[in-house]
């Protein structure tokens, strides 16, 4: 078992890679997935929402253009100052998601979408749902994208399946690094793998009450844009929850 400590690559160092990679149309699965996410997942629009792990800002430029008033955190300098370059209408704050710079109960609605799984230790993705708990006002809502823990699942399996046995637990943290090439943009991914108890156990330690979990399958629509999506008709990629959070 992999014991805690820090990712030797934080996202700073992979800010230009990550800029290219999700402002380049079509080239990984976004937008085949985030409109179920705010769909199904976000509750109406009312207050401040809080994204944690902003990125370059295009989960906050959705999340604005339905109608959300903004506060995108990230901890990459970098990618801070190419989201505020790329849109005006939100708020972009350079900070630690594990130790938010904002009141007890300054917004309505906390959103991490797929920020909690590549954080730099282990421990950081418990604490960032706790901070993002203790920021929440009383019946607001924390919604959360996460890789699917199947994905890992899968790839035990596979190595499984090389050497003939399971040296591998998925019960285990393990440490992710991974470094993907798609035509000439290349991307390091970096973080942990958590069970989908971490997750559930991260909620109920923040003080909120799980509302809604869906893990998404293709749509046919998307199927037909996107044929290389039916390898996820089996497996889920993403899980989506909702969560609330108890009225003091």
């Amino acid at each position: 078992m992999v014991e805690p400590g820090k990712a030797p690559r934080p996202w700073e160092e992979e800010a230009r890679n990550w800029i290219d990679w999700a402002r380049t149309p079509g080239h990984d699965v976004f937008e085949y997935y985030a409109p179920a996410f705010f769909d199904e997942i976000l509750p109406a629009t009312r207050g401040l929402t809080l994204e944690i792990g902003c990125g370059e800002g295009r989960v906050a430029r959705q999340l604005a253009s339905r109608g959300h008033t903004v506060v995108a955190l990230e901890a990459s300098a970098t990618l801070v100052r190419a989201a505020r370059e790329f849109d005006a209408s939100s708020a972009y704050v350079l900070a630690d998601a594990t130790a938010l710079p904002f009141a007890d109960a300054a917004f309505q609605t906390v959103v991490a979408y797929n920020s909690l799984q590549t954080m730099d230790a282990l421990t950081d993705m418990a604490a960032a749902v706790r901070e993002g708990g203790r920021v929440l006002k009383p019946s607001g809502h924390i919604c959360l994208c996460v890789a699917h823990p199947m994905t890992d699942l899968d790839n035990i399996r596979q190595a499984a399946a090389k050497d003939g046995n399971f040296s591998e637990s998925y019960f285990e943290h393990q440490r992710v690094d991974e470094t993907v090439t798609k035509g000439a943009l290349k991307m390091r991914f970096s973080g942990w793998t958590y069970t989908v108890e971490d997750y559930c156990r991260g909620l109920e330690e923040a003080g909120v009450l799980i509302e809604k979990v869906r893990e998404p399958a293709p749509s046919a629509e998307n199927l037909e844009r996107r044929p290389s999506l039916a390898g996820w008709q089996r497996i889920p990629l993403f899980l989506f929850m909702s969560a609330v959070k108890r009225a003091q």
